[in-house]
């Protein structure tokens, strides 16, 4: 197969996947690495169809597959941590991570993920050094400020973690994920009436106006 035929067919895949057609995708593709065992790109971009079906274990081969050809394409680190976090395999995706960190130490995205599984991992004070570090680089990061939110609550700093929540909801008032938290918060500093208004609006967010 000449290579304007494999561009053509591997441009063919990409189409049908933008398209939602993953099967015929993935059949596209496996084409493509048939005849060219090491084209990255169908191996990631089939590792992303998989990761959209459902399929991780899938994904992940796919990833592997790609790294062993080339370990310093940081696209595929972070596509492989991203798929381990979703399917809780923290310690490992923590790992893929750090190698997009070690290429790229500005990778927001894998920076944020890296929180996030240590979040999940209890590991809040390093959970926090990441989105200090996102925070620096963007302050009006609001998934930042709630998830550091979340992790200073569980730290038992109810108070401080009140002021991000604050925060985010002075940008989104309608947040009910951040209401829910911030009630929590309110709870545990035994802030009760204050506590159970909270509550109230995670399921009616849109009476709150922004002040």
């Amino acid at each position: 197969m000449s290579g304007n035929d494999l561009s053509e067919l591997l441009e063919n895949a990409h189409h049908l996947m933008k398209k939602g057609r993953y099967e015929d995708a993935i059949a596209k593709y496996e084409e493509v690495i048939r005849a060219d065992p090491e084209n990255i790109a169908a191996l990631e971009n089939m590792g992303k169809v998989y990761y959209i079906m459902g399929r991780h274990e899938d994904a992940l081969a796919c990833y592997d597959k790609a790294i062993a050809i080339n370990p310093n394409l940081f696209s595929l680190w972070y596509e492989k941590g991203y798929t381990l976090r979703k399917i809780q395999r923290h310690e490992d995706a923590i790992k893929c991570f750090d190698r997009v960190l070690a290429i790229d130490p500005e990778y927001t995205l894998a920076i944020a993920n890296k929180g996030y599984s240590l979040n999940e991992l209890g590991r809040y004070r390093e959970a926090i050094a990441c989105f200090d570090t996102i925070l620096a680089l963007n302050p009006n990061n609001l998934r930042a400020m709630t998830v550091k939110g979340i992790a200073l609550r569980e730290l038992g700093e109810n108070e401080e973690a009140l002021k991000y929540f604050n925060k985010v909801l002075e940008f989104n008032s309608a947040n009910s994920f951040v209401w829910y938290n911030k009630s929590l918060a309110l709870h545990n500093l035994k802030r009760f009436r204050e506590a159970n208004e909270s509550l109230k609006l995670v399921n009616f967010p849109a009476k709150v106006t922004r002040p």
